[in-house]
């Protein structure tokens, strides 16, 4: 019955929807490098502004209210966020970079304890800790990833981190579309410094691609967003492991990345530390 609960929980489904679109957009952002990660940052802002921008229009959303700086934040902390990441996707394997960058969940917590005052049952904990093994056993320490793209990579993790809680903050106060609307505001101007040295001139199946991936972050961006409107981030945050173990699988199909023995404890370590984190999760 527990388990009933749990799929029939708003949150839940929504932050796994979630995971399965952004898995995609992983996939796709691997396959274009020779695209410049800050150009497909730009592509993706851009298809994102111009859905979320329409969406706006049509339900008569104000842009301005009293809660801009809030959102500011949120579009600031994003924006970072993913231009570190697209940057580690395309210098290095795909499972390590979405393993790296899926520290996030533990960071979201950690914020939240000082930002939102959720705090996780105590229970919660080892699970946590359980699940971010798991993490780094699925794909074990590469020395092909050097040290500046590791810490691209766990700083991409800590800005999402902020970037979950200032969602969770805007809860009641602001529509999902708007928080939606205002991340590539941010992040268009954000990355034109980059974007204009960097530029290639993208042939049609990759401009189509780069369309694509605009399109699926904002159908992504959708169901995260009211994921962590409807949920604690406490409750849901550790289901963005999940993502990291589809990269893993596109890694093999697609990029010819082995599974090792390592990899299939850290599988297991991850599945045991979701279902038992959320099993002690406290009552929302």
């Amino acid at each position: 019955m527990s388990y009933l609960k749990l799929v029939n929980n708003k949150g839940v489904q929504y932050i796994l929807i979630a995971t399965v679109f952004f898995s995609i957009i992983n996939g796709l952002v691997k396959y274009l490098d020779t695209i410049p990660s800050i150009q497909i940052v730009f592509f993706r802002s851009l298809v994102s502004l111009i859905m979320s921008y329409w969406v706006i229009r049509v339900e008569k959303i104000k842009i301005f209210n009293t809660h801009t700086p809030l959102l500011l934040m949120r579009g600031l902390f994003g924006a970072i966020a993913l231009t570190l990441y697209f940057n580690t996707i395309q210098n290095i394997p795909l499972a390590t970079a979405v393993t790296i960058l899926y520290a996030a969940p533990i960071f979201t917590v950690i914020f939240a304890i000082f930002i939102l005052k959720e705090k996780p049952s105590i229970k919660q904990v080892p699970f946590f800790i359980l699940c971010f093994i798991g993490i780094a056993l699925l794909k074990n320490f590469d020395p092909r990833v050097s040290t500046l793209h590791f810490s691209m990579g766990i700083c991409a993790a800590i800005f999402s981190g902020l970037a979950y809680n200032m969602i969770r903050m805007l809860k009641g106060r602001a529509h999902h579309q708007l928080i939606i609307f205002y991340f590539p505001v941010i992040t268009i101007p954000f990355c034109m410094p980059w974007l204009i040295p960097a530029w290639r001139t993208p042939n049609f199946k990759e401009l189509i691609l780069l369309l694509l991936i605009g399109v699926t972050t904002q159908i992504a961006q959708v169901f995260m967003t009211k994921a962590y409107l409807h949920s604690p981030a406490s409750k849901i945050s550790h289901y963005n492991y999940l993502t990291c173990v589809f990269a893993f699988i596109t890694g093999i199909i697609f990029f010819d990345e082995a599974l090792n023995t390592l990899s299939i404890i850290g599988l297991i370590l991850v599945f045991i530390g979701i279902l038992f984190s959320t099993k002690f999760a406290p009552k929302s």
